[in-house]
């Protein structure tokens, strides 16, 4: 067994036709994960220097701190920029959430994003919502972050660096805020209040795939449950790029390899046979 899987991979990495290819795929694997090791340093430097917004050591504390100090950011960022930078191929082919932090880029999507990375790489469970504006998904885009402290779902919104509160201060859910909505609006600018009213958020786009999309949600309604489905949030688990890409590529060349090593063991038996 040890023998047919050295003299696999022997053959692997020294035929030239095989030798290549496994070089390029190896090459592709080693600068995806440089790259994304890089990412995540970025954004471990971010949740260390937010120590200094931090008032308390408290669950709810830290993540304010990290709110506040992305929001700083970006908005410095956002100032020079201002959403037309010019961008380079490799920016334009990976479109990571690390070029939302550079620029300060996509308004309320490019914080969200750079806000849910930075909770998550700080040991947060997250979510990020399309709120419903005009009707439609997608007016708006706000985010939850899961509170230990409080065990729910508490409500951001990183475009204006806000964690949501009632009257009393006391965080709330998004389902808390539009129940709320008439008391809550007035932690807002006016402006913030006539266009956004709270009436409904999306976490994951069901229809964004017609049948195939609808399928899952469907069979996942059946097994899972409406509720767990409805609250699913899919985009903060693709905010990295690299890690996505890195993943793909491992698992194609794992299962090239291991398809290829089934083909070599069979060609070996046969010829012993004959």
């Amino acid at each position: 067994m040890i023998n047919k899987i050295r003299n696999y991979f022997h053959k692997q990495f020294t035929q030239a036709r095989f030798f290549y290819f496994n070089f390029i795929c190896l090459t592709a694997i080693f600068y995806l994960a440089v790259e994304f090791q890089h990412e995540n340093n970025t954004y471990y430097n971010i949740i260390k220097s937010a120590d200094r917004f931090c008032t308390n050591e408290t669950d709810t504390g830290k993540i304010k701190s990290i709110v506040l100090h992305v929001y700083e950011m970006m908005r410095d960022r956002h100032k020079i920029f201002r959403n037309k930078e010019k961008l380079s191929w490799k920016q334009g082919f990976f479109k990571s959430v690390d070029l939302d932090l550079m620029y300060g880029a996509g308004s309320c999507g490019g914080y969200s994003k750079v806000l849910s990375r930075s909770l998550s790489l700080a040991g947060y469970k997250v979510r990020i919502g399309q709120l419903k504006v005009h009707g439609y998904f997608g007016g708006h885009i706000l985010m939850e972050v899961f509170s230990k402290e409080f065990n729910k779902w508490i409500l951001i919104d990183p475009l204006y660096g806000v964690m949501v509160t009632d009257s009393t201060g006391y965080p709330v859910s998004y389902s808390e805020a539009e129940a709320r909505w008439e008391t809550i609006k007035n932690r807002f600018p006016l402006r913030y209040q006539e266009e956004y009213h709270y009436r409904g958020i999306r976490y994951t786009n069901w229809d964004k795939y017609g049948f195939a999309s609808k399928s899952v949600k469907k069979l996942g309604d059946l097994f899972v449950g409406k509720d767990t489905m409805d609250t699913l949030s899919f985009r903060p688990l693709l905010l990295s790029t690299y890690k996505v890409y890195l993943v793909l590529l491992i698992s194609l060349f794992t299962l090239y390899h291991l398809f290829n090593y089934y083909c070599y063991r069979r060609r070996c038996k046969q010829k012993s046979q004959d």
